[in-house]
């Protein structure tokens, strides 16, 4: 079990810079001790795995411009990698308290303006890990 004050998150004060990037816990959902990063600022949550898509080369642009076409390569990656559902709710809660205008994965496109709500959502419903 992480230490109480990281399952809640910290705020990282940018050296030089009137600014902070803030760490989202994101436990098991890819890995047990992984953290996202929300730049409150740019209102941009980098989401690591969540969010991930395995892109056909013909659906590879930066922007995602088809949420119902582009969650279908989204799905079999979540339901097998998002090991805990109880995890997922945690950090669904905590992301959807959050102004997030561009949602980043590090595989696929990027979520933008209504489809970072719709992801939530659909993320939040979807039954992952095995048990």
């Amino acid at each position: 079990m992480l230490p109480h004050a990281l399952n809640k998150g910290k705020r990282l004060k940018l050296i030089g810079l009137s600014a902070h990037l803030s760490t989202i816990p994101a436990h098991y959902l890819h890995s047990s001790g992984n953290f996202h990063l929300y730049d409150p600022r740019a209102q941009i949550l980098f989401s690591g795995d969540v969010g991930a898509a395995l892109l056909p080369d013909s659906n590879s642009d930066l922007f995602v411009s088809d949420f119902d076409r582009h969650i279908r390569f989204a799905e079999g990656f979540h339901k097998r990698w998002m090991g805990s559902n109880s995890a997922k709710r945690v950090w669904c809660e905590k992301v959807a308290s959050l102004k997030i205008d561009m949602l980043c994965p590090q595989h696929g496109s990027i979520y933008a303006g209504e489809d970072v709500e719709r992801f939530i959502n659909w993320f939040d419903e979807l039954h992952v890990g095995l048990y």
